[in-house]
């Protein structure tokens, strides 16, 4: 299977000069570094401050360690070696995240859900041949959330059967972003950006006016479809998900990185989901979730109401943009 990565869809508009406008310019400060298989960088106002840029790196670093799917000694690995055996003891954090992600496939109504890697897996250990649909279809028992006994009171987590998988994927970046966002505020930092491969937290605001973004078209990136401001205080969270942006090839069909759940195949003319929420985690969820249920109407609707966030789509030939 060969895996292929294209540009994010949102992107900071006028970046080299976003904290301009104000009667005194704010003195910007920035740094990038590599984690999750992607690029991170932060973005932020005031003087230069190492500690807080090691703690942001450092957490980043602890969070894939902890939730990486493809890391060996990471709490996901352990519960998909051993949790169909024993319960197994994570902590409080990882189960509370877990928990969280199973609530939010609730209110996706299944779209959203961690344990799509049973099928998941098929595509990736197949020798870069497409999975027969038979053997799909024996993988798909072990798919859905009730599959999962998530105990936090004594942060336990055991799984109903061996063959049972888990995947933090859809979460684990947002997660890692708002993380970032609080290790900022608590050294006093209110005005920032922290991007992680595309998907963002905004902070408060460009000398004193709103952030803006932009929404591209993913087959001709100088075209921008749609401007958006967020606001002067606050934070706001921004993910995108799609099949522009990262796919696979086998037997010489590309395919798209996110999978149907329900279907144990990857989802189909999902070009392109921007989701904006009141963090990172809840809009990386939710753009996975629309991604999966992008042609089902109503529960686009439903998703939007219950996560509480703005849907922008990109489908079709034409790339047509949809704001929900």
């Amino acid at each position: 299977m060969k895996m292929k990565s294209l540009a994010k869809i949102v992107f900071l508009l006028f970046l080299p000069g976003f904290f301009c406008g104000c009667t005194k310019q704010a003195e910007i400060q920035n740094f990038t570094f590599s984690g999750m298989g992607t690029v991170l960088s932060v973005i932020y106002t005031g003087e230069r401050n190492e500690a807080l840029e090691n703690a942001v790196k450092k957490d980043a670093g602890i969070v894939e360690s902890e939730l990486s799917y493809y890391k060996d000694s990471s709490f996901v690995s352990i519960l998909n070696r051993e949790a169909h055996e024993k319960e197994i003891e994570v902590p409080p954090h990882v189960c509370r995240l877990i928990e969280k992600s199973l609530e939010y496939g609730e209110m996706s109504g299944g779209v959203f859900d961690i344990t799509y890697k049973s099928t998941g897996e098929l595509w990736e250990n197949n020798g870069n041949k497409i999975p027969d649909d038979k053997i799909i279809e024996e993988k798909q028992q072990f798919v859905g959330g009730d599959k999962l006994k998530v105990n936090c009171t004594e942060n336990k987590i055991k799984f109903a059967n061996k063959g049972v998988k888990i995947d933090l994927g859809g979460v684990a970046k947002g997660y890692a972003i708002d993380r970032a966002g609080e290790i900022m505020k608590k050294h006093g930092v209110g005005n920032f950006i922290v991007n992680y491969g595309g998907d963002m937290l905004f902070c408060g605001n460009k000398g004193g006016k709103p952030w803006s973004i932009g929404i591209k078209k993913p087959d001709n990136p100088s075209e921008i479809l749609k401007k958006l401001e967020l606001g002067v205080s606050g934070c706001k969270g921004i993910a995108t998900s799609g099949d522009y942006e990262r796919f696979f090839v086998i037997e010489g069909q590309t395919f798209s990185h996110i999978m149907d759940p329900k279907t144990g195949k990857p989802v189909k003319d999902a070009k392109s989901v921007t989701v904006i929420g009141e963090n990172a985690t809840v809009s990386d969820a939710a753009a996975t979730a629309v991604s999966v249920a992008l042609h089902e109407k109503e529960n686009v609707k439903k998703i939007m109401e219950k996560f509480r966030v703005k849907i922008y789509t990109l489908s079709g030939e034409d790339s047509v943009l949809k704001e929900w």
